[in-house]
């Protein structure tokens, strides 16, 4: 049961599921980091890499899986949308290739067209990754002297 403070109300589910609407729009708030849009056309989150900028974001994330665990509970629709592959990671499934495709459909179109055509003398690939960290870009070896390679 739920009673907002100040508010008088009976639950008699409009009010849980006022709460429960109230705290979906916390979780995806991006003021917090923790979740970011997805590239596809559907309204998809999932994990923000940078999400440590934000102090106890671990602990929000536990946090956040307990709300959906309550949802789910008390049999209330969470706006709660997440993609793919990270519903897969959550039930302990294989996230398999095809499942990128919501997180970044470009990123995959490429990495298709890739697996699809003879890329020899086309593309200079390295073992490293390369990412914006709030500016600035980082340049991570996927093993040692993978920039090299």
């Amino acid at each position: 049961q739920v009673q907002f403070q100040g508010e008088e109300g009976i639950d008699a589910g409009g009010v849980g599921k006022e709460w429960y609407g109230a705290l979906a729009k916390e979780i995806f708030n991006p003021n917090y980091a923790l979740f970011v849009q997805a590239g596809g056309k559907a309204c998809t989150y999932h994990p923000n890499p940078m999400s440590y900028v934000t102090r106890d974001h671990l602990d929000f994330f536990h946090f956040i899986g307990r709300v959906i665990g309550k949802a789910i509970h008390d049999a209330q629709n969470l706006e709660a949308w997440f993609t793919r592959g990270f519903y897969k990671h959550m039930l302990g499934k294989k996230v398999i290739a095809a499942d990128l495709e919501a997180f970044d459909p470009e990123y995959f179109s490429n990495l298709k067209w890739m697996l699809d055509n003879d890329i020899t003398d086309i593309v200079e690939l390295y073992f490293c990754a390369e990412s914006d960290e709030l500016g600035q870009m980082k340049v991570v070896d996927l093993k040692p002297n993978g920039r090299s390679l």
